[in-house]
This record gives structure tokens, sequence and C-alpha cells, in this order.
């Protein structure tokens, strides 16, 4: 239900239809001035200063918005240091009124400082290409707290309308907790940056529908693939590292799942 491409990302998002994709995720460097490589590949984060990043990202957002439908969605994943150039740029590229999030991903595991707040989170920005887009509300709801008590009666409001719990929960919030990938899970790769699973099902759940096309055009170890095969939407992806793609290519034959290239 896919296809992976290897190569520079720009080139080939260039080469696919304009309005043609429902939901782009994109996990870029991050700007941490560091490389990262691992037996599954890996690529190069080391920028001149942030405005070299900046201009680096801009072709590579202008195409996302280019492909997106006008009922799309980017989800842009990236870290502290990146985040607050991004949404310059985002709010350029789509237009600040068409922000909708800043997700924050907290996740637990690595070392402690004595001499700061640990960080402990990414944050996600995400954008619409328009006004009409889709969010699928029921897929993404979580239990109410066993406290609530407008879970177990609801609320009436001084104009005595009676508001009632949703049977299928709250709609959850913008800071979502989802551990990351434990080294002893089934999912786990040796790709460095490998995100779970969860924290993707979420993504592809809210912003798309089944047969819908997802692109990722970092692909790394492959995850938003793999959940888009599962979930049953077709996907794109893209990856300059050779590795990268054997890494996606081997979870996706995994699920039964033979990627055109």
């Amino acid at each position: 239900m896919g296809a992976l491409y290897l190569g520079d990302n720009l080139e080939i998002m260039r080469g696919l239809p304009s309005e043609s994709v429902q939901l782009v995720y994109a996990d870029p460097p991050f700007g941490t001035n560091r490389d990262r490589h691992g037996p599954d590949g890996g690529f190069e984060d080391s920028w001149r200063d942030p405005q070299h990043y900046v201009e680096w990202l801009r072709p590579r957002v202008v195409e996302m918005r280019r492909v997106l439908r006008s009922d799309g969605t980017l989800y842009l994943h990236l870290d502290r240091r990146g985040v607050h150039h991004a949404r310059l740029l985002l709010d350029e590229v789509f237009g600040a009124h068409n922000f909708q999030n800043e997700i924050i991903w907290h996740y637990t595991g690595g070392g402690r400082s004595a001499r700061r707040f640990q960080h402990k989170h990414d944050n996600i920005l995400v954008y619409h290409k328009g006004p009409g887009y889709k969010f699928n509300a029921d897929a993404v709801r979580e239990p109410y707290a066993p406290t609530s008590g407008y879970a177990r009666s609801g609320i009436v409001a001084s104009s005595g309308k009676r508001y009632t719990p949703h049977p299928l929960g709250k709609v959850m919030d913008d800071v979502w907790f989802i551990p990351i990938v434990n080294p002893l899970a089934s999912e786990r790769t040796t790709y460095p940056t490998q995100k779970p699973e969860r924290l993707l099902e979420r993504i592809v759940l809210a912003s798309s529908d089944p047969g819908d096309l997802v692109l990722d055009p970092f692909c790394g170890s492959g995850t938003a693939l793999v959940v888009a095969e599962r979930l049953g939407r077709r996907w794109i992806g893209i990856d300059a590292s050779p590795a990268a793609l054997e890494c996606c290519r081997s979870r996706l034959e995994s699920l039964g799942s033979l990627p055109e290239e």
C-alpha cells in the first residue's frame, strides 16, 4: 500500500502531485549539531547557524504544503532547539491562522543532571492547509479520570442546559505522555531516533481515514509507515539513507507489505 524512495526528499517531493496527500508527518533533524548514526541508518545534523537550518527546511516545508490536500494536516516534529525558528517559518508558509496545536510529547528515560530541569519532551507543531481540515475526534478519545464528577453525572450550566459525558471518553489535550521505545520492545530497531508506534497511532488516527495517503519525508526507521500500513492508509516514505530504507522495508515486510521503490 505504499512506496519507498531513496534520495533527497526535496527533489522527490517536487515530483509528487499537488494536493495528493492527506497527512504529512515530518521528523527532520533537530538542529543538534551532532550527527546521529546506528546500524539501521542515521543522518547528519550539523548546521552553521539556526538561519542555515531554517533555509534548508524552508523549501521542504513549501513542498509539504503544496502536496497536502485542502483538508490536509502537517505534523512537524522537533525539539526545544529548533521549534521556535520552525514555527515562524510555518507561520510564513502556512499562515499563522492555520496553526492549530503545539503538542508536547513528554517521555522519561536517560540520564539526569543536577544543574537543570531535565529535557524530557519534544514539540510537534500542527498546521492545517485550510479551514476544512480533517480531525477525527472520536478516534483519539481517552477515558475520563476516575475522580471526575463530570464523568459520573455530567454538569448543568447556569442556563439550565445539561452536559453529559461522551461514552467514548474525552478528547485528549496537547500534552501526551508516551514512553520512548523500550530497548526490549518488539518494535525496537537500532535506528538512533526511532519514535514509538503509539505516538504515530494518535497522529494517523486523528488526521486521516482508511485509504488516505500519508507522507513521511524523513522516514528513518519507518514508524509512521508501519502505523499507516497497519491502520489501512496508503503511504510514501523518503529517506537519504540506504540503511534506514532497509530498516523500513524489513518492518513493512513483517506486516506482509511489499513496498514499491
